[in-house]
């Protein structure tokens, strides 16, 4: 019978102690991960919410007038475009004006001004290129007559806004009777051609019908049928038909209109309503309704041109 040999090996208790502290490490760290973590979202929430209180404030300053800028008319007219009833000065970069805090000061000029100016802003000025404004009939033309409203009157307010949302939106301007007198129509055309590339000629007409022919409301264009003529009729008509609500009539050609037929540019007669239907014609007379019909206009070009509104 062999005998077996028997060993009695030593625990080692300094190995269970370095497992122990390991563990111990290893957690610590995962601890420290979660909560440097936890403290990197909290800071970045609140870096964020600093950042949107900050702009929020200066949304209230900028809403309360204080050292906003904006563009303003340029050409014949001074006028400034702010916020209503502010003080201004004229700002370094010369078509620009600063609003300066409501202060009573001989020297500060008080202004009443439109606000949609700060839509625009960012418009450099010019910039989208020239248009030629035409205001039909004038002096002893009076075109159409009827309710109380006489055409050559309100072609003239409708091209004045009308420049005055041109000049707003990038474009400069031109007018063929910048006031009322008589300009014959071979010279509107001729004036017309001499303007270095002009983008388009609108030429701001108001329709009527004799009391035989019945009755009609509604807008339209006429043109001639040239490269652009048509598609600035059709820009134009449908952009102010959205804007007013006024039926549009579409757009239609025509070979013995002077001021499309003999230009050189898209051009088209504008035909913005009929003042012989009475409800058309006291819209037609209307400040707020021209001002409808003078931002169609210049949504139609815009979209004729390929600028995005």
């Amino acid at each position: 019978m062999s005998s077996r040999a028997t060993y009695n090996v030593p625990y080692d208790s300094s190995e269970r102690d370095r497992r122990k502290k390991a563990f111990i490490r290893k957690r610590k760290r995962k601890r420290l991960i979660v909560i440097l973590s936890m403290f990197a979202v909290a800071l970045g929430l609140l870096i964020l919410i600093i950042c949107l209180t900050v702009g929020l404030i200066k949304k209230l300053i900028n809403d309360h007038n204080e050292k906003v800028t904006y563009v303003d008319y340029t050409g014949e007219y001074k006028e400034i475009w702010l916020v209503d009833n502010s003080h201004a000065r004229q700002g370094d970069e010369g078509a620009f004006y600063v609003i300066e805090e409501k202060v009573e000061d001989e020297n500060t000029e008080t202004v009443k001004v439109n606000p949609k100016a700060q839509k625009y802003k960012d418009i450099i000025p010019g910039s989208k290129g020239l248009v030629i404004v035409d205001a039909g009939h004038g002096g002893y033309d009076g075109g159409a007559e009827a309710n109380g409203v006489l055409e050559k009157d309100l072609n003239l307010e409708i091209s004045y806004k009308l420049k005055d949302e041109l000049i707003l939106r990038g474009y400069t301007v031109y007018l063929t009777r910048p006031n009322d007198e008589f300009v014959g129509l071979n010279a509107r055309a001729s004036l017309a051609n001499s303007q270095d590339d002009p983008v388009c000629l609108i030429s701001i007409h108001q329709n009527s019908l004799d009391e035989s022919e019945g009755s009609a409301s509604g807008l339209e264009a006429w043109t001639y049928k040239r490269e652009g003529c048509v598609e600035l009729g059709d820009a134009v008509a449908e952009a102010v038909s959205k804007k007013t609500g006024a039926k549009n009539r579409g757009t239609r050609t025509r070979t013995n209109l002077v001021v499309t037929s003999k230009t050189t540019m898209p051009a088209i007669i504008f035909e913005c309503g009929y003042v012989t239907d009475a409800e058309e014609a006291a819209k037609l007379a209307d400040d707020d309704y021209q001002e409808l019909i003078v931002e169609g206009i210049v949504d139609g070009i815009d979209a004729f041109a390929g600028y995005d509104r």
